[in-house]
């Protein structure tokens, strides 16, 4: 009794000791991205740290008594408009960066000089023991200035082009796309010439010309000498990203690149009484549609939407959609209309037998889990690349938004629902991702803590991240062996010249000696 008594002093005690300030902020007021962040702030609540965090999806969970909560989900309605009015237009792979990037200086300027935010930055008693950051709006990183502390990128997506250089990782452009691409693989040189040109353009317009917009904007809000963001993002302990090998294709990474998935998948849940009778009574099958938190089906406009229900009404099954208005005019007899439903658990369903959805990252994830086929439909961001991976690893079909008919459409959903290999594959993939040696909250904390324990964790960094794109991909060197190689053949020619040349003029003196003695 007293060997158990001291073992329990001397744990707690630890665990006291152990805990630390932290900081977390996650800027993307879209609530499929809050969702894997969600967990990690809450757990590390739980094991007693002192977190504070800023974001636009609070928990407000009374019982979370470590955890101190900013809500600036104001900045949402920058997000709803910017989407809304331009997320069914067809625009260029650079126009989506364009516009991304005013989204992330506007969200910026309104975040920072929310009254909270403000508060906080001002206060001058204020300490933190490590940042958490979300990996995608870089303005935040100038926090680690002010407090001066170890730092740790998270994001719900992969990496960006600009993302991996700025760890160091590896990344190929000719054959590794960027994730706002419309292909997960280039196929021929035609895409993999463009693919490095667009690689190169994001690398350029995020390090040379939206740090240098953000550089500005922290000026603004932040009363503190902040070194250049090409500088800080330089300064990552470790980076977690939402991604496993069922998702994505195998592909080298630094250490301090940590991979987690599914952190967002939740234990099942009873659904509602009437949901699960709706579900339990569709036994020939249910087609679940959604498009998304950040995409509305209600925005789709009356034409199409139109083509989508006379589909619908032609087909066998039953028709569960995520629609966010009350009613649906001439909405098909076997269509259910709801403005919310419980994603994981509609899909955990046995009776649901294919998922339409615009491919986002965290849905892909939650139909990989819950082993539902997916027609894809993306719309915009990393969606066409994440559509164009699931086509590949034949877990899914995939339609053009702006080139969908309706004969397309039903052709898509019947090959679905009939051929099984498309069941059989989405099988494997979620035995792959499923597949973990630890929960991916437990992965993700531990790591987090590691770099706490481990005063910034500078062994993970890779040393040479810093080092300019054309010393790491060796274009000098490649440019000093190519001119080198050059001089060589040159002088090879040259000589061979000049021996040719010799050869001719002592033939010719030979020739003519020999004709004036015949003479």
């Amino acid at each position: 009794m007293v060997s158990l008594t001291v073992f329990l002093f001397i744990a707690l005690s630890t665990n006291y000791a152990f805990c630390a300030r932290i900081l977390g902020v996650f800027m993307t007021p879209s609530y499929s991205h809050q969702v894997v962040y969600q967990p990690i702030w809450k757990e590390l609540s739980l094991r007693g740290h002192q977190v504070t965090v800023i974001t636009p999806n609070p928990l407000h969970d009374a019982r979370l008594i470590n955890l101190t909560e900013i809500d600036v989900s104001s900045s949402g309605q920058i997000f709803k408009n910017k989407n809304e009015e331009s997320l069914l237009v067809e625009i260029s792979m650079l126009k989506e960066v364009k516009r991304l990037s005013e989204i992330y200086e506007q969200v910026a300027r309104h975040q920072l000089s929310h009254p909270d935010v403000q508060a906080l930055l001002k206060d001058k008693n204020q300490t933190f023991d490590l940042l958490l950051v979300e990996y995608l709006h870089q303005s935040m990183y100038a926090l680690k200035d002010i407090y001066n502390c170890p730092m740790v990128g998270i994001t719900s997506l992969g990496l960006t082009a600009y993302g991996s250089e700025m760890i160091g990782n590896p990344k190929n452009p000719a054959f590794d796309p960027d994730m706002a691409s419309k292909v997960s693989v280039h196929e021929s040189f035609q895409d993999r010439f463009f693919g490095v040109f667009y690689d190169l353009i994001t690398r350029y317009s995020t390090k040379y010309v939206l740090l240098n917009k953000l550089d500005k904007i922290i000026a603004e809000y932040i009363d503190h000498d902040i070194r250049p963001l090409s500088e800080i993002c330089q300064e990552f302990s470790l980076v977690i990203t939402n991604s496993n090998l069922a998702i994505r294709k195998a592909k080298p990474a630094v250490p301090n690149l940590i991979e987690i998935s599914g952190i967002h998948i939740q234990k099942p849940k009873a659904l509602p009484k009437d949901l699960k009778s709706y579900l339990d009574n569709s036994t020939e099958g249910v087609i679940y549609f959604s498009l998304g938190s950040n995409m509305k089906s209600s925005l789709i406009p009356p034409k199409t939407l139109n083509n989508l229900m006379q589909v619908f009404s032609e087909l066998p099954y039953n028709i569960l959609w995520k629609f966010e208005k009350d009613e649906l005019p001439n909405k098909p007899e076997n269509v259910e209309i709801r403005k919310w439903l419980p994603q994981q658990d509609v899909l955990g369903h046995p009776n649901v037998k294919l998922f339409i959805t615009q491919g986002g990252l965290q849905s892909i994830d939650e139909a990989i889990f819950k082993k539902v086929p997916m027609l894809l439909i993306p719309i915009f961001g990393d969606q066409y690349f994440n559509a164009h991976n699931m086509v590949r690893k034949g877990a899914a079909l995939s339609l053009d938004y702006h080139k969908l008919t309706k004969e397309t459409f039903k052709t898509a959903i019947l090959e679905l629902m009939s051929n099984p290999k498309y069941q059989n594959r989405i099988d494997d993939l979620s035995e792959i991702a499923s597949d973990q040696i630890v929960p991916a909250l437990d992965k993700a904390v531990w790591w987090i803590e590691y770099v706490l324990r481990h005063n910034g964790a500078e062994h993970l960094r890779y040393a040479e991240r810093s080092v300019p794109l054309y010393q790491f991909y060796m274009f000098d060197v490649l440019a000093v062996l190519i001119v080198g190689v050059l001089a060589i053949l040159y002088i090879i020619s040259a000589t061979t010249k000049i021996a040719f040349g010799l050869f001719k003029t002592s033939q010719n003196f030979f020739e003519n000696t020999v004709k004036k003695k015949s003479e």
